[in-house]
């Protein structure tokens, strides 16, 4: 009796690899979009720290002085490293902490004249290490910022960038309530 016994081979057919290829790439189309939003989304803490930390210089401030002030180096804030975002005002506001409430000197150094208004932005150059980086369209950090105001007691500040690759300026707010706003959300 003659008996055929077949040895059985192991691997995969050509068919089996390419659905596998085929599944590999329908995840990726899925997932790559997601990524980028992920990406923006974590871009974002950026500016809710930033802007979080000019609340805290600007309330310290004023607890001393009474009033709020646009000159960064007078508030003391000076965030270091490599910014995505634009932070600080849209023009300077009025009035400024002067001899009337006991301030009367100016330090010298990073955004201590009035048209400095926005940190590590053109108008203030690159002090401290500070560089700004290209947004995520690789265009030069240059955004406009949201409306913003300050007086004497009260400020709405400003952070803007482009975070995401659809080239939507991120624009958000802070206010002296602590009270943060993304005006012109760049993800949605």
């Amino acid at each position: 009796m003659f008996s055929s016994k077949r040895k059985s081979q192991s691997g995969f057919s050509l068919v089996e690899l390419m659905v596998v290829v085929a599944i590999i790439g329908v995840l990726a189309s899925i997932a790559v979009p997601n990524i980028s939003k992920y990406l923006a989304k974590a871009r974002q803490s950026e500016a809710k720290t930033n802007l979080a930390s000019l609340y805290t210089s600007e309330k310290a401030f004023y607890a001393e002085y009474t009033a709020y002030h646009t000159q960064f180096g007078a508030v003391g804030y000076s965030p270091e490293g490599k910014l995505r975002y634009k932070i600080g005002f849209a023009g300077a506001g009025t009035p400024d902490a002067g001899v009337a409430n006991g301030y009367t000197t100016v330090p010298s150094g990073i955004g201590t004249s009035r048209d400095s208004f926005a940190y590590c932005g053109v108008a203030v150059g690159m002090p401290n290490g500070c560089m700004m980086l290209n947004g995520a369209t690789n265009l030069t950090p240059n955004q406009a910022l949201p409306a913003t105001s300050l007086s004497g007691t009260a400020f709405v500040a400003g952070a803007a960038a482009i975070i995401h690759t659809n080239g939507v300026v991120d624009q958000w707010t802070m206010d002296q309530n602590k009270s943060i706003t993304n005006t012109n959300p760049a993800i949605r």
